[in-house]
């Protein structure tokens, strides 16, 4: 699960940020595909956790581990729907930047969960890089669209789409396998 989710969430990201970047002419299609990657990534809440087994003594650890990923998932994939239908019906953008702030609390607290929790080196790298990505994204996001400092337009942008890049690739060793466990 874990590799999939952020394949999603940096997917919807990624379409996100060519809005940000204003690259897309019509806003409407970045909020399709953010749409619908973020349903997809709530479709997937469910789905048996890749690194955690392994990397967890007991079964009270891997369901306290699956419950912050979980919830990261869950509080991302609301984000996303709510870029989507801001994208898709043009409404105000402030909200967003507001939400910047819960994806970001909870992308912080993920964060030094899974880096001071987490035994094994390669999951805890993979997992508290991925959401050391998603916690500067979200606040960037709240720095740009909530008070709104038009300067981080561009800083913002570009940090979405280099920092989805990354998730998706951190995602996609995970599915690989080309993160293994000691």
């Amino acid at each position: 699960m874990e590799g999939v989710a952020f394949i999603l969430i940096g997917g919807a990201l990624f379409s996100q940020s060519w809005h940000v970047l204003g690259l897309y002419a019509d806003g409407r299609t970045s909020g399709l595909f953010t749409v619908a990657l973020a349903v997809a990534a709530l479709l997937i809440i469910r789905m048996e956790p890749m690194l955690f087994l392994s990397a967890a003594g007991s079964a009270q650890e891997v369901l306290a581990m699956n419950t912050v990923l979980e919830t990261l998932v869950v509080v991302w994939a609301v984000y996303g729907i709510g870029v989507g239908a801001q994208s898709l019906w043009d409404f105000d953008e402030r909200a967003i930047g507001f939400m910047g702030v819960i994806v970001t609390a909870v992308s912080v607290a993920a964060f030094f969960y899974y880096a001071f929790i987490l035994d094994d080196d390669t999951v805890k790298l993979s997992m508290s890089a991925g959401t050391l990505i998603l916690s500067a994204i979200g606040g960037l996001v709240f720095f740009y669209l909530a008070i709104p400092f038009m300067v981080l337009r561009l800083v913002t942008g570009w940090v979405m789409l280099a920092g989805s890049i990354g998730l998706v690739a951190i995602g996609i060793a995970v599915i690989t396998t080309v993160v293994e466990l000691g």
